[in-house]
C-alpha cells in the first residue's frame, strides 16, 4: 500500500493525526499510519536541511549557522533556494508499508467520519489526506 502525498502535507501531517482523538482499533490504526508517515517526514527534513546547507551560511565548522533560531541565507542564492526549497515540497512522498494493508479500509473511516473545523493548511491536508487514500486499492 502507498499513500501519495506532496511533501508540503508531510509538515502538518504528524501533528493532525497526533491530534486525534480516539479509542481502540481506530487509534491503533492511527498509530500504524503515523510511525510510517514519520519516515517520509524524516526524509523531508533531512532532504531540507540538505538544501539549506547549499544555501544558508555556515559557521566554520561547515554546520547552519542560525541566529535566534533562523538561518540567513546567502543574499546571492536566496532566490534560487526559494525555487529548489518549492520544487522539493511539490515532490510526492510515498508513505508506505506492507503491514499497514489491513488498517486501510479503517483509515477511510477515520477520515470520513471527522468531525472537527478544518481551516489554512489543515484543510488542505485534509483533502489531499482524503484524495490519497480514496485512490488506493487494498493490493497495492
Amino acid at each position: 500500500m502507498k499513500i501519495m502525498l506532496e511533501n508540503r502535507h508531510i509538515i502538518t501531517l504528524i501533528p493532525f493525526l497526533q491530534s486525534m482523538k480516539l479509542r481502540g482499533e481506530r487509534s491503533r490504526a492511527r498509530s500504524k499510519f503515523l510511525a510510517l508517515a514519520m519516515t517520509s517526514y524524516e526524509s523531508l527534513h533531512s532532504s531540507e536541511v540538505e538544501l539549506l546547507k547549499e544555501y544558508a551560511v555556515l559557521d566554520e565548522s561547515g554546520e547552519l549557522l542560525q541566529t535566534d533560531g533562523a538561518f540567513t541565507l546567502k543574499e546571492e542564492t536566496a532566490l534560487e533556494y526559494h525555487i529548489e526549497r518549492e520544487k522539493l515540497f511539490s515532490e510526492i512522498a510515498e508513505i508506505e508499508g506492507g503491514t499497514y494493508t489491513a488498517h486501510l479500509e479503517l483509515m477511510r473511516q477515520i477520515l470520513a467520519d471527522y468531525d472537527e473545523d478544518l481551516s489554512g493548511e489543515t484543510a488542505s491536508l485534509y483533502d489531499a489526506l482524503c484524495d490519497a487514500f480514496e485512490g488506493v486499492k487494498v493490493d497495492e
